[in-house]
């Protein structure tokens, strides 16, 4: 529900970072949220030249 609050109050995307699950989700305005897992590149046309990948990011801040 907080990712949506953000989004109607204009907030153009609200990533989820969930340590238990290993997954980043993103939630859009306009159209239905993308988790990501393991191996899997994060990008997004908003943040051009960002690429993010969900286990480096777990294994650097040391979670198993």
């Amino acid at each position: 529900q907080k990712a949506a609050d953000y989004l109607e109050a204009g907030i153009p995307r609200v990533w989820i970072v969930d340590p238990q699950a290993k997954s980043i989700t993103i939630f859009y305005p306009d159209a239905p949220p993308k988790t990501f897992t393991g191996s899997q590149v994060v990008q997004d046309n908003f943040l051009p030249g960002l690429k993010v990948v969900p286990q480096d990011v777990f294994a650097q801040a040391g979670i198993p």
